[in-house]
């Protein structure tokens, strides 16, 4: 009774082993997802070393006219760009990027328009330094690309904080005074949020209105528990994960 399936599973059994299936050819779009997840880290370091030119370089020039003033609004716009790369692909903030890259640059060069553009490139710098935290601080092992991130992250308060800086200054024009009681110059609001962020305060630039000076102290505590609680903890995981590699 069982001499036919006996004699078939013999006959299995001496068959040779099928060949395996060829992998498919990877894809553009694989190709491109592969690329951009090795892009991730890397483009933090980019990412700060564009903070580092507008901040320390461009927005100095700008100020005392050596340079044009579009070489101030293409970095503004070039660091939103270099985040992209930076933010996971599934991310809804990548869409977000490039949908209002456009419109921002538009209402910054139109006369009454510039006022809704710092408005709307505020809210994408949160979401961007929000995801760029997240992806920073949560993670177990910390690369060098990542501890510069923390920089990133840091560097990314002075932007933002001189956003709301500038809001106040537009809804209020006294709400800010130099020492000389000379008109504020361009860039002297970055100026005074990162004096403020790092506790410097050398006092030529004070905030006058209520709702500045609050704001100004916040920055302050929140430069502060930046630096001796999120920046420490990951320069504490950098040195682990540099310890274990060796240690390996």
């Amino acid at each position: 009774m069982n001499t036919p399936v006996k004699w078939l599973k013999e006959e299995r059994a001496a068959r040779p082993p099928e060949a395996p299936l060829a992998a498919a050819a990877p894809t553009w779009r694989t190709r491109l997802a592969e690329w951009q997840d090795a892009a991730r880290d890397p483009a933090l370091s980019v990412l700060l070393g564009v903070q580092v030119l507008f901040i320390f370089v461009v927005g100095p020039l700008v100020s005392t006219g050596t340079l044009p003033r579009w070489q101030l609004e293409f970095f503004q716009l070039l660091m939103p760009l270099v985040s992209f790369f930076v933010l996971p692909r599934r991310s809804k903030v990548r869409p977000l990027i490039l949908l209002t890259a456009g419109p921002i640059l538009a209402l910054e060069l139109a006369e009454n328009g510039v006022f809704a553009g710092m408005l709307l490139r505020m809210f994408v710098t949160v979401a961007i330094t929000v995801l760029v935290a997240q992806a920073v601080f949560r993670a177990e092992t910390v690369t060098t690309h990542q501890l510069l991130g923390a920089v990133v992250v840091y560097l990314n308060l002075a932007l933002l904080f001189m956003g709301i800086f500038a809001a106040i200054r537009h809804t209020v024009p006294g709400a800010f005074e130099t020492f000389t009681h000379q008109p504020l110059k361009s860039g002297e609001l970055l100026y005074f949020s990162i004096t403020t962020l790092t506790s410097t305060g050398y006092g030529d630039l004070l905030p006058i209105h209520p709702l500045a000076r609050s704001m100004a102290n916040l920055e302050a505590v929140s430069g502060q528990l930046f630096l001796g609680t999120f920046l420490a903890r990951v320069v504490t995981l950098h040195g682990k994960s540099r310890r274990e590699k060796e240690a390996d």
